[in-house]
């Protein structure tokens, strides 16, 4: 989707074939998400990628692999010491999955595959610019998911800026205003969201207001100001200040099928009502905190509370089944089944 006509009701697309399209519509639902935020320094996206997308996720573990493989020819150890050193920027809950993954992955997973190196070696940084990782999670789960990470093997340092990012590491301000240097050829960026561009365009056709990300502020319904058939969902959307996760995005989407719906039976539409589900974060294999209106689990409970509400959420049985597999070989063995590298062109990201 490239553009949105309000007053002709009409859509711009491009189709497979690089050609544009326009398709009219009676009640449109938009929810392109999000992309990634690098506070102003978008120079940044080049060496430090985030994970928004499926194509993010395989370009990460393309990135991850191929650091040891890289270390693997390495005969300097200084080099093969910055391969070995992964850097990731946001103590959230993707950082702090993604951190924890890769420390698991090396002293795990790819353990006695290398010749010259040992992969518990490498070196996994987390930074974090608040006071803590986790923070929406509260102090006593933000401590325990930092103990848990560092005993598998992640250093955490909060209160830190990253001010610079290149091919060979980071530049990081810390509290005391100190910059330090840290060498590292992979930097994931889970530090910010920014909305996609449609959303200011939609907001500007409208008269709707955005916030400071770039969502809309929509109408009870979820619908656009002045254009009760237009939608905004998701991480697009600004309904309350609610966060940018994946349940209010669901919950939204349903609504609005739910509204579209009800005005074709004649009936008036519903106000949204968004309910808290909580938050959880996956540390480490048998390591998890979850947060539930008030409860506050760590440890081998909370994974399995994450493990069983991923599979709820998983749509069809086929899926569920195939996870289940895959999770019971990477639980109870040492391997991981997805280890094919497939060469991905980089680009900078936005």
């Amino acid at each position: 989707m490239v553009e949105i006509d309000l007053d002709r009701r009409e859509v711009t697309v491009v189709r497979p074939d690089a050609r544009r399209a326009i398709l009219p519509y009676d009640s449109l639902v938009v929810g392109v998400g999000v992309g990634q935020s690098y506070f102003g320094h978008d120079e940044f996206a080049e060496w430090a990628p985030g994970m928004k997308t499926l194509a993010d996720a395989m370009l990460q573990r393309q990135r991850i692999f191929s650091a040891f493989e890289m270390a693997e020819l390495e005969d300097d150890p200084e080099a093969r010491r910055s391969w070995l050193t992964f850097v990731v920027v946001g103590g959230g809950p993707t950082g702090v999955e993604i951190s924890g993954q890769i420390a698991e992955l090396a002293r795990r997973a790819l353990k006695n595959n290398f010749r010259h190196f040992d992969p518990a070696e490498v070196h996994v940084a987390l930074f974090e610019g608040g006071k803590e990782i986790l923070a929406s999670f509260g102090d006593r789960l933000s401590a325990k998911a930092t103990r848990a990470l560092e005993k598998t093997g992640v250093t955490v340092h909060t209160g830190c800026v990253v001010t610079a990012v290149d091919a060979d590491g980071v530049a990081v301000k810390g509290a005391d205003g100190a910059v330090t240097r840290y060498p590292a050829k992979t930097t994931i960026w889970a530090a910010g969201v920014s909305a996609s561009p449609l959303a200011k365009k939609l907001a500007d056709a409208s008269g709707a207001d955005v916030d400071r990300a770039g969502r809309v502020k929509v109408e009870r319904d979820c619908s656009l100001r002045g254009h009760p058939e237009v939608f905004v969902v998701g991480d697009m959307m600004n309904f309350d200040d609610l966060p940018g996760v994946a349940e209010v995005a669901l919950q939204s989407g349903v609504h609005a099928a739910k509204t579209i719906r009800r005005r074709l039976d004649g009936k008036d539409a519903q106000p949204f009502k968004y309910r808290d589900l909580g938050s959880m974060a996956a540390i480490s294999r048998r390591r998890a905190v979850v947060s539930f209106h008030g409860l506050r689990v760590a440890g081998f409970l909370g994974w399995l509370m994450w493990l069983f509400v991923h599979l709820a959420f998983l749509t069809g049985f086929k899926n569920r089944f195939k996870t289940i597999v895959s999770w019971t070989l990477s639980f109870l063995g040492t391997g991981r089944t997805e280890r094919a590298l497939i060469r991905i062109p980089e680009r900078k990201r936005r």
